[in-house]
């Protein structure tokens, strides 16, 4: 049977529950008693193809679900969730920790905000099969309007090549191996479940296949992405690639590593491919590093990637962070502390390193020199 949130109470003025009353709640359900606290001690726990929420710890529980009412992707359903858990937990519904009634909640909201977006192991149903060869040369002319009239695997990784060229994240050019991943996937090839209809209606799309509900990737790229590594978000108006920090230690070597990859594949093909060598390899250098600029080779917006889809997306990424590895929400930066200072001189040292062992014939990347 599936799970159902309890309704606020019927009679009187129905009761505005804000978000403190529901963490507060929240916190009281689990025993936790510092909520910055637990949420920097969450445990990291494996990754079967679908969470065993009996392996999972009480702080990994409330990072999850504190993550859903913290990083919902708008207002109304944070509100939402912040009452239904209110009026729920503690009740028959959802008596305590442990119980089959609490895993069946958990992974209700696991259908509803991480499977959709995550695929890990080989293989990911996020992949678009390859398409028959194009017929015309260089890629079909008609690949926008043929996606456009009839959006369908036969047309969805031709027109995100059309528009993208490229991976979005490293700047792989290599056709043969870029991936068309998509935003809001249905998993198995199965028909479009109501779920998956749901957020196609809300993203304002009628396809998983529009162009504008794809992304192209590398597979190291595409990888992360499905598994819930890497996202992209909009930073005053423009859109960014962002690697997560699965820690809450800024400086953490595995984040920093990641980072460093993509910055040095990116610099590498600004000084190496002429098309690449007006890009900014990373936003601005007063930014934390993983703020990475995002091209098209075609710049008409309403091709590119759905905002509302990629909104569903980041969600994903920093709700189930929560619920694994980490404190607030990796792009939560403050500028005490010297946090992101701290990291870009981290990755210069790696960078300068790489250019000692490379005889410096790659030069200094952009946004990292020290005299800018």
């Amino acid at each position: 049977m599936d799970f159902v949130f309890c309704n606020p109470p019927a009679s009187g003025t129905p009761e505005v529950i804000t978000y403190d009353r529901a963490i507060e709640k929240l916190a009281a359900f689990y025993g936790i008693n510092d909520v910055d606290g637990a949420l920097d001690e969450v445990l990291s726990v494996s990754e079967p193809e679908r969470p065993t929420w009996s392996y999972f710890k009480n702080k990994n529980k409330f990072g999850f679900l504190y993550g859903i009412l913290t990083h919902s992707p708008d207002q109304n359903m944070r509100d939402d969730y912040a009452s239904k858990l209110y009026w729920t937990l503690g009740t028959a519904s959802l008596p305590a920790p442990d119980t089959p009634e609490e895993w069946s909640c958990l992974e209700l909201l696991y259908n509803r905000f991480i499977h959709p977006f995550r695929e890990i192991g080989t293989g990911s149903s996020h992949s678009t099969p390859p398409e028959s060869p194009p017929s015309t040369p260089g890629g079909s002319s008609t690949a926008f309007e043929s996606n456009a009239s009839n959006p369908g695997p036969g047309n969805f990784r031709s027109a995100l090549l059309k528009r993208d060229k490229v991976c979005l994240f490293c700047w792989d050019a290599d056709a043969n191996a870029l991936d068309a991943a998509h935003l809001i996937a249905q998993k198995g090839g199965v028909p479009v479940t109501p779920l998956i209809q749901d957020l196609l209606d809300r993203a304002g799309l009628d396809s998983t296949y529009r162009v504008q509900n794809g992304v192209l990737l590398c597979a190291s790229c595409h990888r992360k992405f499905d598994s819930l590594r890497r996202y992209f978000d909009v930073e005053d108006g423009r859109l960014v690639a962002k690697v997560v920090n699965l820690t809450s230690d800024r400086d953490d070597e595995n984040y920093v590593d990641a980072v460093t990859a993509i910055q040095w594949q990116r610099f590498g093909k600004t000084q190496w491919n002429a098309d690449f060598a007006s890009r900014t390899v990373v936003v601005d250098e007063n930014e934390p590093p993983a703020h990475f600029a995002v091209y098209f080779a075609d710049n008409d917006e309403s091709k590119h990637p759905n905002r509302t889809a990629l909104s569903f997306h980041k969600a994903a990424c920093l709700i189930w962070k929560l619920a694994g590895a980490g404190d607030d929400a990796e792009d939560d930066y403050t500028d005490g502390g010297g946090s992101v200072d701290g990291v870009l001189a981290r990755v210069s040292d790696k960078l300068r390193s790489l250019e000692t062992d490379n005889e410096g014939s790659y030069g200094t990347l952009r946004g990292l020199d020290d005299d800018e």
